[in-house]
């Protein structure tokens, strides 16, 4: 898309000169007002609809190309879990978490923090509730939203969202994919932090998700 959008402007540009009686090299697209004129007038303007317009009748434009790139890109990361855990109950409390992710060249910052802040969500809850359950003879018992145990923003912090910037040489914007970063970053995280919590008393490790009958049941056998 990046590639056929610059190929796509430069197309317009030569139509644009023609529409302004001008010399091609002289007009420029101002990114600003969507509109090519001539350098150092900018009063005198060709839209795109302008352009559009002018071309109806064959076909307006039109612009496709390809890219391949040389190679997969790869995203880098850490996250850090603070957790609460109620040794009484098993019940844990995820309080905050701090998500740091290298996605190359941040185009979007907002689109960005939203994909970390629905990875960290969906990461937590893998962690501490998500679980397809069955009964004795097989049947699931986790079948439906009503009994299938997703998180809510009522159990979970603000985020802290850090962006790292190492644009990748392997594409023309220096992005790199980062869709499944968040949750891959926060689930081990968030698993983590709940043993480490319980570390002091003896417990090494616990099955996901960290229900409270299994963070409970993790204490009492380890005593």
């Amino acid at each position: 898309m990046h590639q056929a959008s610059k190929e796509l402007v430069e197309q317009a540009r030569k139509h644009a000169a023609r529409l302004l009686e001008a010399n091609e090299d002289d007009v420029v697209f101002d990114k600003f007002t969507a509109a090519f004129h001539v350098a150092g007038t900018p009063a005198v303007a060709k839209t795109w609809a302008d352009i559009s317009s002018a071309l109806a009748a064959d076909g307006g434009l039109v612009q496709e190309s390809n890219f391949v790139s040389n190679g997969a890109t790869f995203p880098f990361g850490a996250h850090v879990s603070v957790v609460e855990v109620d040794t009484e109950t098993g019940k844990v409390t995820l309080i905050r978490h701090v998500a740091c992710d290298d996605a190359g060249r941040v185009i979007n910052p907002l689109i960005l923090d939203g994909q970390i802040h629905g990875g960290i969500g969906q990461g937590a809850a893998q962690a501490l509730l998500e679980e397809v359950r069955y009964d004795t003879d097989g049947n699931p018992i986790t079948s439906n939203f009503a009994d299938y145990a997703f998180i809510s923003a009522a159990e979970l912090p603000s985020f802290e969202v850090i962006h790292m910037e190492t644009p990748t040489p392997r594409n023309p914007l220096g992005a790199k994919g980062i869709g499944e970063s968040g949750t891959i970053g926060s689930t081990p995280a968030v698993q983590s932090a709940v043993v480490d919590a319980l570390t002091h008393m003896g417990v090494r490790h616990i099955d996901m998700p960290a229900t409270p009958e299994r963070v409970w049941g993790a204490i009492q056998s380890a005593k």
